[in-house]
This record gives C-alpha cells, structure tokens and sequence, in this order.
C-alpha cells in the first residue's frame, strides 16, 4: 500500500532516481505534528532543558539543534521544511546541513550536506509560516533500496539566528536529538558530538521530509506510546 507521511514542521523530503523527461514527485517520507510553542505539551523521558532554553520567551538563542530523524522510505535527494506554524516573531535560520547519523549527534565521517533555501544560505520564516528547502543530494544513497539504508538515521542540522521566540515544537518525539547551549553560534558542520551537550526526546521546528516515489498516502507522526528509541510511532 503506498503511503507518505502527513508533515506540519520541520520536514523531510527526499527524492529517488526519476524515469528521464518525468519531474520529480516529492513525497513525505517523514514529519512531525505542530504543538506549542514550547513547553505546552506532554513530552516523555525529556531531559532537563532549563540550562538549554534558560528563557521561555526568548526561546532558542543563538544555538544549534541537530535533530534525529528516521525516514519511511530512502531517496538520492532530500528537502527539509522549517516551521514557524506557532511562532508569534519572524525567525531566521541558517547553517542547515543533512548528513548520515552513526550515533548520538555523531555524523558519519565526509557526508553532511549544506542546505540552501532559495540558493541562499539563510531564511527568515514569518509567524505562521514555514519554509522549504532546495534539493539537498544525498551522495551516500547509491540505491535507495539497500538493505544498509535499513533502520539508518538522518541528522538534520539548523541554527536559530538571535532569538526565535516562542517555540513550534512535537513535545512526545521519543527520539534523542540534540540541542548546543545558548549564544554557541552555528555549529551544524561538525561530526562529532561534542559540541551538543544538550538532549532532547522532542523535535523543534518540526520538519517533514519527502520522498519521489510516485504514490502518496498518509500517516501522521507521533511517538504514541512506545519505549523511548523504539521505531513504533503511531501509526
């Protein structure tokens, strides 16, 4: 049965090899529901994060998120879409990168990709509103059907210019992702992990993520009930 995934924040999309003179069908392959802003909503196992966001209406301030994603399905080229569905001020992103997860905000060595919006490097997403990427290639999926692909991660990097205010965020995600303190400055290029002292069981900004496949159906992303890490998100 063919199925896609019903994206409302930060968004993946990726995109498979497409027959010659065809466009591209970008397909949710990945994506979180908007809650907020931050802290309302029921988050589980969540670390403390008063030392990461030390000021609710300041939000995230000139730090780092490295989100951890797991997509349905695997394609050559990727989109992301940054969200700002409950923000209440106009916030600017930059230094977005996508790259392989090998384990906690670690990347696999030489394959994280710079994201652009619009050939720019930076966006500023209004109140409301969200933004979404160029195609980012993904140089380590050869045949988006090897069996190495399966149960892999992605890590999706941002930096959250000044303050962002309020924050948009999917409180239950229970998935670690990973968050670098306040005022730390863009660190989304770097593959070890030390620069993100800071967990999370939550996604922020969430992001949607799609896939050319040919065939879209729905599903809706939310870490129900299941035991932290677990793949068994609703539905």
């Amino acid at each position: 049965m063919l199925r896609a995934t019903l994206t409302v924040a930060v968004m993946i999309l990726l995109s498979a090899t497409v027959v010659p003179a065809r466009a591209a069908n970008w397909v949710a392959v990945w994506g979180a529901s908007a809650q907020g802003p931050y802290p309302v909503g029921n988050a589980t196992a969540q670390p403390e994060l008063s030392f990461a966001f030390p000021n609710l209406e300041t939000g995230a301030n000139g730090q780092t998120f490295r989100l951890i994603v797991r997509p349905d399905m695997w394609g050559k080229e990727a989109r992301i879409r940054l969200s700002n569905a409950l923000g209440t001020q106009p916030v600017t992103f930059d230094g977005a990168y996508v790259g392989l997860q090998t384990s906690g905000a670690a990347l696999l060595p030489g394959n994280n990709r710079p994201v652009t919006f619009g050939g720019k490097t930076a966006v500023t997403v209004l109140p409301g509103r969200s933004a979404t990427s160029d195609p980012i290639p993904l140089s380590f999926v050869h045949n988006p059907d090897d069996p190495l692909l399966v149960g892999r991660k992605l890590a999706v990097s941002f930096h959250v210019a000044g303050s962002s205010g309020p924050m948009t965020w999917h409180a239950k995600g229970l998935q670690t992702s990973y968050i670098s303190p306040p005022g730390s400055g863009s660190v989304s290029t770097g593959q070890a992990e030390m620069a993100f002292p800071f967990s999370t069981t939550s996604w922020y900004i969430p992001t949607p993520k799609k896939s050319a496949f040919g065939g879209l159906g729905i599903g809706l992303k939310s870490g129900f009930s299941p035991p932290h890490e677990r793949r068994d998100s609703y539905p």
